[in-house]
């Protein structure tokens, strides 16, 4: 959530909002490595290694088939957070162009859906505590609320809306 801050905050301050930053694209790889390093601990835990059993349905339940999408779900972002990570430095950028590049890099939002289903299945999947589950929820909201304010305030600044609140 924090990578998808810096550009809005940078919108927000007035400041120059550069393609690609050092910082937003560290923030952005180390967030990848951390959902990898998820799954993989998620994929030894829960059913002790035994992958096929995370994406079919053995019973008839909501439940199951619940759990199978979300780990489908699971299993697309983290797929989509490698390509990402392998096009996250200078000579990606190079090779591919800013359009390319930045085309590509916006595969980041369905990630986050992704990620975002995944969450609050998984929170319904589990039987979360109430609290738990409203940190999840501030988070996506928050994120969801600097976009918005992000795109905002590029439209502002270039003068497609009026500057009024």
């Amino acid at each position: 959530m924090t990578a998808l801050a810096i550009g809005p905050l940078n919108l927000l301050r007035r400041r120059p909002n550069p393609t690609s930053t050092d910082l937003r694209r560290d923030v952005g790889i180390w967030a990848g490595l951390f959902g990898i390093a998820h799954t993989v601990a998620g994929l030894r835990v829960h059913m002790h290694g035994e992958l096929l059993r995370y994406f079919s349905v053995t019973s008839d339940g909501v439940g199951a088939r619940t759990f199978v999408a979300a780990n489908f779900l699971g299993l697309i972002a983290v797929i989509l957070l490698i390509v990402l990570a392998s096009i996250s430095n200078d000579v990606a950028l190079r090779r591919l162009g800013v359009a390319r590049w930045k085309a590509l890099q916006r595969v980041t939002y369905i990630v986050i859906f992704a990620i975002v289903l995944h969450g609050a299945m998984y929170q319904i999947i589990e039987k979360r505590r109430w609290p738990l589950a409203l940190i999840f929820s501030l988070l996506v909201v928050a994120a969801a609320a600097m976009q918005w304010a992000g795109v905002r305030a590029r439209k502002i600044r270039r003068g497609l809306t009026s500057s009024r609140p």
